[in-house]
């Protein structure tokens, strides 16, 4: 097995934050959600508008799609926040 994934559907701003899904080659679809207060303080989201929130989503999509890659959970629901991206923050000019 190859723990492979391949991101799906387009991302939507709801009043938590961003969600997306993950296509994980074993598992399955795992629909993620990155906290709105995440974007916010991890990628700099200038507001809690929808169209900031996506914009940081869109500019960072590399980096938590690898976080959430990494962390796919086997009930199909992941919630990232801030604790999953301390140890290894974006770099502003490689994201």
């Amino acid at each position: 097995m190859t723990n492979q994934t391949a991101a799906g559907n387009t991302p939507v701003v709801d009043g938590t934050g961003v969600r997306f899904t993950l296509f994980h080659d074993t598992r399955g679809p795992v629909v993620v959600e990155i906290a709105r207060s995440t974007l916010r303080r991890i990628f700099q989201a200038r507001s809690d508008a929808p169209d900031d929130l996506l914009d940081a989503y869109v500019n960072h999509q590399a980096r938590i799609h690898q976080v959430a890659t990494v962390k796919v959970p086997s009930d199909g629901m992941l919630l990232l926040s801030d604790g999953d991206f301390a140890s290894n923050p974006p770099n502003p000019s490689h994201s």
